[in-house]
């Protein structure tokens, strides 16, 4: 799979390319008590409020002459800013995601290439649908043009570059383009990429220590694995199972509404009651079995590990001529690579807790290498405990302030050795160190939980996120994007004459359901790449469709003198052909709902 570069256009045509050891605990400055039944309008303000920043900023930096626009062409920085484009929504379980549409026009000229994209998978349910031109039902998917993004031009000359930045520089091997990255690495470090994850060695130290995001960008960047707004249906009715299903023991106690996606329990002091979330995946075999009418045997039906799946890089093409001949409108099933190769063991979790009386309390649940980590939400005590009940073990208590009764937005994730736990939008972290440790039968059987210890809680609106997995792979390693030894694994016998592609695509289901065949995960080797003064390195969040340090010859740096600036918001996503809602035709109507600080 080729990896990209995002090359953005500035206003003079240019282009730029997107091409069991110490725990420690931190919380935001102030800890409100929660604002009830009324988070969504707290989610609006915030929403407006950002908007009205974005308008801030954006007239103060025009009129201080110190912001340029740019626009965003390939995909190498997904989802975190999009390139060309198309925005769909799953014509099965109406999730609505987006996947990429760069191949449709030149790099360089952005003149038409004649090659369309005709089909893409949808994240959620993972439904393969058509979407290219003269779609039977009349619905088009148009592909639109990148973000437009608003640059600081002079950011890096008041203050120094932070890790996790995105900023636009000039490519060290054509200093003519622009690129935009993610800055992981500064200057005088070793950047490790292992796992999927960032680790920095400094100068005067001797190991390496993972390099933790602050959790604005966590939230940035988490990817979506999985809505349980968004069931598909018609696969259920199939047969298929449920993704959130109570512990076999305790299925009596939960009240669930299947329609409106609730689950109710009354649980008494002393006991507890759990939801646990399996990743059932369906395979584009079993779609076209359903398709056809057929029914599953739930029984059948194997858990997967959670993999590194981006519905954003499932776009599929063909050219004019293929699709002028083309039969009917058939969809392409995706290549075993772009399922995903890689486990990813960083996790969240994300649900509306709506608590009907005092005392109930809340515990969330993540797997990762057989660890479990957990934290208990305390409403009436308004205190969180966190716990790793593994290696490392330990218990941390923070604050959250006084709570009671009413409606709670709530999130936690275990990203990059720290947990962070966000109640109505407000965070609490805890930081540990643990070492690497491989898939076990609960990453598979229980990777997310969610438990009601006393009380009746309503849950609705459950989510699972993974983050981004960064690939260690290098230039010239082959022609598919992994970090492991490839010799050991599986998929040896790939390109050798033993898998077709239909058969490379079940290898990867298979994988990633039977623990007999994970040992290839830990033969997962290291990049290290070290910085001088004045030296930065970058990735794109996209890691296997990104063109980055990873593969650059000349120079795997960014020298200080590239620097442009620093990305601050997009500012003009693609406007809309109608006014929301309605189905008022209108050219150009400003999609403020995707304007954004860049995070």
């Amino acid at each position: 799979m080729g990896a990209s570069h995002t090359s953005i256009s500035g206003k003079s045509g240019k282009q730029a390319s997107s091409g069991d050891k110490a725990v420690s605990r931190s919380t935001s400055p102030t800890q409100r008590p929660s604002e009830k039944a009324d988070y969504p309008r707290s989610n609006w303000l915030r929403e407006v409020a950002e908007a009205i920043s974005i308008a801030l900023i954006l007239a103060f930096l025009f009129r201080a002459f110190e912001a340029e626009a740019f626009v965003i062409p390939t995909g190498s920085m997904a989802p975190t800013l999009m390139g060309r484009h198309k925005d769909l929504v799953c014509e099965q379980c109406g999730f609505a995601f987006q996947t990429g549409a760069s191949e449709e026009v030149d790099k360089l000229t952005n003149r038409p290439t004649g090659k369309y994209v005709i089909s893409a998978t949808c994240p959620n349910c993972r439904y393969t649908m058509y979407v290219g031109p003269n779609k039977k039902n009349g619905r088009q998917t148009p592909s639109y043009k990148g973000d437009r993004i608003l640059v600081s031009k002079y950011e890096y000359h008041l203050s120094q570059p932070r890790r996790w930045d995105v900023i636009v520089f000039k490519y060290p091997g054509d200093a003519s383009t622009n690129f935009i990255k993610r800055l992981v690495g500064l200057p005088h470090e070793t950047v490790r990429i292992y796992h999927g994850d960032i680790f920095i060695r400094r100068a005067n130290e001797t190991k390496f220590s993972i390099a933790r995001k602050p959790p604005a960008k966590i939230l940035a960047m988490l990817q979506p694995v999985y809505d349980d707004d968004h069931p598909a249906r018609k696969l259920l009715e199939a047969g298929w199972p449920e993704r959130w299903q109570p512990e076999e023991e305790q299925k009596d106690m939960w009240g669930i509404s299947r329609q409106t996606r609730e689950y109710t329990v009354t649980v008494a002091p002393g006991h507890e009651a759990w939801l646990r979330y399996r990743h059932y995946v369906p395979s584009w075999e079993v779609w076209e079995a359903v398709s056809e009418g057929l029914q599953v045997d739930p029984r059948q039906v194997r858990p997967q590990l959670i993999s590194d799946f981006m519905a954003y890089n499932t776009n599929q093409g063909e050219d004019a001529e293929e699709l002028a001949n083309a039969w009917g409108q058939g969809v392409v099933p995706l290549r075993g690579d772009q399922l995903g190769l890689h486990w990813v063991n960083d996790l969240a979790v994300e649900c509306e807790a709506e608590v009907a009386a005092p005392g109930a309390e809340i515990i969330l649940e993540l797997t990762r290498g057989g660890q479990v980590f957990r934290v208990l939400v305390d409403f009436a005590g308004g205190r969180a405990t966190f716990e790793g009940l593994g290696h490392p073990r330990f218990v941390e208590t923070a604050s959250l302030g006084r709570q009671g009764p009413g409606r709670y937005r709530i999130r936690f994730a275990n990203v990059d050795q720290q947990l962070v736990l966000w109640v109505n939008e407000r965070p609490v972290t805890v930081e540990y160190e643990t070492d690497w440790h491989g898939p076990t039968l609960n990453d598979l059987e229980r990777p997310v939980r969610i438990g009601v210890r006393q009380g009746t809680v309503t849950l609705r609106h459950l989510k699972v996120f993974r983050d981004v997995y960064y690939i260690a792979h290098e230039r010239g390693s082959g022609f598919v994007m992994h970090d492991f030894d490839w010799d050991r694994s599986p998929y040896r016998y790939l390109g050798r004459g033993f898998f077709s592609p239909d058969e490379f695509r079940k290898k990867v289901a298979e994988v990633m359901s039977d623990p007999t065949q994970w040992d290839f995960f830990s033969t997962a080797h290291a990049l290290e790449f070290n910085l001088g003064a004045k030296q930065y390195f970058v990735l794109g969040d996209n890691s296997p469709q990104s063109e980055d340090g990873r593969f650059w010859t000349k120079e795997h740096y960014v020298r200080e003198e590239l620097l442009v600036g620093k990305a601050l918001a997009v500012i003009w996503p693609h406007s809309l052909d109608r006014i929301p809602g309605t189905n008022i035709p209108i050219r150009f109507f400003p999609n403020f709902w995707r304007m954004k600080i860049v995070r």
